[in-house]
């Protein structure tokens, strides 16, 4: 969908599957730079020259913020200058970017130069708060791609000429599309719905070598009787079950990698594949700083962009520190990250659904503001804070038919109104949860 924005901002609409493939060719030197960047600065053991390089790059973060109309306003009423913000060190001294304040001047942040001519705009629930929309220029929406460069090669992972890349799908909406994908290697990107009957089929024609899904793809994967063997697979976002990652490595003998990443800020760090060091988030630096020692991500990105972030606090758990891992990387590492809590609902058939699979229902509404609840095996209970009537009843219609696409043939769903305080939590919400039942 389309939204309305300043005049000298061109906007495509978000659902256009772009085919004109062939603009991503004068990128590629970008792209390659990227995955460059990463690679060295993953390997760089002198702690000092490689804040040297991040601190570099702030020259081009201060343009931007002098750029920015948001961040204009905010220096002035503070007393600062973006000339002040010389080191990494200089960081404290600024503001922090709260997420419900990039929510409210979502379009007053970005800059817009006039090379910036072409910008798409993105809507992400997120994992805390109201949805925010997102402005990206054209490399923000190629920069997974340049990013992927580097992790199939931190991951050891061969691909072949022109190689095939599948987003396995597994949200009820049961979009499918194939696009030419030059950025990546001449090769080719395929979404592939599971809910399709020749789900299985399709996936072994396409043959992929690089595999990105949800857990609940992950799970119908490893349901399968006979499927393709990846070279690499990918997820992110949501939590990864143990035992699914065991289910999967039995499975599919490929390297599993699992990422951190926000629609504001784009990737920010990869699980270290070693399975001693689960739960530790290597940081792609020099693309972004995760600033050390808080208990909270604040990021900070380093990479040009058309939307300068600057300590922006996603709302996400954790702490950063220098790390000389035994993976090989050298560089900062995030631990103890606190991001999507795990809550697993059970099917009448006695399948576990991930209930993130469900969260693209509620994207319009903050994940503080609701909670849905598995009380028995077919019976929901839903409380809802601060939504109009109106919007009650085609949301409870959107949940009830993701539910029966997940399993459930008649599922109950019992709503509440209630106060935004009866949902109130001090850490991340957790907007979703099992009661104990007979299973």
């Amino acid at each position: 969908m389309t939204e309305a924005f300043p005049a000298n901002l061109r906007v495509a609409p978000r659902a256009h599957i772009r085919r004109d493939t062939s603009t991503q060719r004068p990128h590629l030197p970008w792209a390659e730079s990227i995955a460059r960047g990463l690679a060295h600065l993953a390997s760089l053991t002198d702690e000092a020259e490689a804040r040297a390089l991040l601190d570099a790059r702030l020259k081009a973060l201060r343009g931007a913020l002098l750029a920015s109309p948001y961040y204009v306003r905010q220096f002035q009423e503070a007393g600062l200058h973006p000339g002040d913000l010389q080191r990494l060190e200089d960081l404290g001294h600024f503001p922090l970017l709260e997420r419900a304040t990039l929510a409210r001047h979502w379009d007053a942040v970005p800059t817009l130069p006039a090379e910036h001519d072409e910008c798409v705009v993105v809507k992400s629930s997120g994992s805390t708060g109201d949805p925010v929309r997102v402005v990206r220029d054209r490399r923000d929406c190629l920069h997974m791609w340049a990013v992927l460069r580097f992790l199939v090669s931190r991951a050891g992972a061969v691909l072949p000429p022109r190689p095939r890349v599948v987003l396995l799908d597994a949200l009820p909406g049961g979009l499918e599309y194939s696009v030419r994908l030059p950025i990546f290697h001449d090769g080719a990107l395929h979404r592939v719905s599971v809910l399709r009957g020749d789900a299985r089929e399709r996936l072994c024609r396409v043959r992929p070598s690089v595999l990105f899904s949800d857990p609940e793809g992950l799970r119908w994967l490893v349901e399968q009787r006979e499927a393709p063997t990846p070279r690499l697979v990918l997820t992110s976002a949501q939590h990864l079950p143990s035992e699914l990652r065991a289910a999967l490595a039995a499975k599919v003998p490929a390297p599993v990698l699992n990422y951190y990443a926000t629609t504001e800020t784009g990737p920010l760090a990869w699980e270290c594949l070693r399975d001693e060091a689960r739960g530790r988030f290597h940081v792609f630096a020099p693309d972004v700083w995760l600033e050390p020692g808080l208990d909270e991500v604040v990021v900070t990105r380093l990479r040009p962009s058309v939307l300068p972030l600057l300590r922006y606090r996603p709302g996400d758990a954790g702490t950063v520190r220098r790390d000389a891992c035994a993976c090989g990387f050298h560089g900062w590492t995030l631990e103890g990250f606190g991001g999507r809590g795990a809550c697993h609902f059970l099917t009448p058939s006695g399948r576990t659904v991930d209930a993130w699979a469900l969260a693209w229902v509620f994207k319009h509404h903050a994940l503080r503001a609701f909670r849905l609840t598995q009380v028995e095996r077919s019976r929901f209970e839903l409380e809802v804070a601060g939504a109009a009537e109106a919007d009650v009843g085609p949301l409870c219609e959107r949940l009830a038919a993701a539910l029966r696409n997940l399993g459930w043939t008649e599922p109950r769903l019992d709503v509440r109104s209630v106060e935004p305080s009866a949902l109130a939590t001090r850490a991340k919400p957790q907007p979703f949860r099992s009661l104990p039942f007979a299973r």
